[in-house]
């Protein structure tokens, strides 16, 4: 007999990064939602996304969802910044076709940051990427017109995150140069990058007295009220699986990627993303 197909609840919430940051996500997620399953695609054979186009980035980003949307996802979490800054409102459009709801990064690190200041003045760091979109900037501004922005682009931390060099002098003689121009500015500080999480310590430290918003939390938070509101959350008390796959260096992601996410990411494959993965964007008119 044919097994019945798994109700939206039971299928899992689908998240992808261009590579190993947006585990930050993933244990925040887990945190917030364990009894949820987890499928994680990274990347890795593409990485970094931060320096591609804008126009390279949502087309792997498009293939890159798609091959979740094909395994069966109920939701979908864009845990990596740059493809949030140029990729959301394609994979938005393009879900929403399938029914299928999108949580990027930004959103929620903003109305975070804005329940946080005091002084009216956040500080946004993040890849190169990232800053140049100025997609955090826009949406700070959007919500609040009288709010100050100051964005200072870090992109070493991305490789001091995963060589493990989260402290120490090399870490905080780094975070103390990127972060000179933000001295006597911001009340807080959004962590624009899934890979800065590893680095608050040394963040706080080149920045007494200023907060930081971590994205990753507020994310994960996003997609839990996400999910009430659709009526989505899995019932029960199973505790749920996390998968993850991966486009190349399985042994690299796995060794690495046991930092951020605080534990041996298993089980985790290879696999390939092809042509027939492409999320297919409906017509304007169709989609108004």
């Amino acid at each position: 007999m044919r097994a019945q197909a798994p109700s939206p609840p039971t299928l899992p919430i689908g998240v992808f990064d261009s590579g190993i940051g947006g585990l930050t996500v993933l244990r925040a997620l887990r945190v917030a939602l364990p009894h949820e399953n987890l499928l994680y695609l990274g990347d890795t054979a593409r990485v970094p996304y931060g320096p591609r186009s804008p126009e390279t980035v949502r087309r792997y980003s498009l293939r890159v969802a798609g091959h979740l949307v094909r395994h069966g996802v109920k939701a979908l979490v864009v845990a990596c910044n740059t493809a949030t800054t140029w990729a959301l409102d394609e994979l938005s459009r393009a879900c929403a076709a399938l029914e299928i709801p999108v949580v990027g990064v930004i959103a929620p690190g903003v109305a975070r940051a804005l329940q946080e200041t005091r002084s009216g003045h956040v500080g946004v760091i993040g890849t190169e990427g990232t800053i140049r979109g100025g997609r955090y900037a826009a949406a700070l501004r959007d919500a609040r017109s009288d709010i100050k922005v100051s964005s200072v682009a870090c992109p070493l931390f991305v490789a001091l995150a995963e060589e493990g060099w989260t402290d120490g002098e090399v870490a905080r003689m780094v975070a103390e140069r990127y972060l000179a121009p933000l001295h006597d500015g911001p009340d807080t500080v959004i962590l624009g990058c899934t890979h800065y999480p590893l680095l608050k310590a040394v963040i706080s430290a080149a920045l007494p007295g200023v907060r930081c918003v971590d994205s990753a939390e507020a994310t994960a938070q996003a997609t839990a009220t996400l999910l009430d509101s659709a009526g989505l959350r899995r019932a029960g008390d199973e505790v749920g699986s996390d998968r993850y796959l991966v486009t190349d260096h399985l042994d690299r992601f796995q060794r690495v990627g046991a930092r951020f996410l605080g534990r041996w990411p298993a089980p985790a494959e290879v696999v390939d993303l092809v042509e027939a993965d492409d999320l297919a964007l409906p017509h304007p008119e169709s989609a108004a």
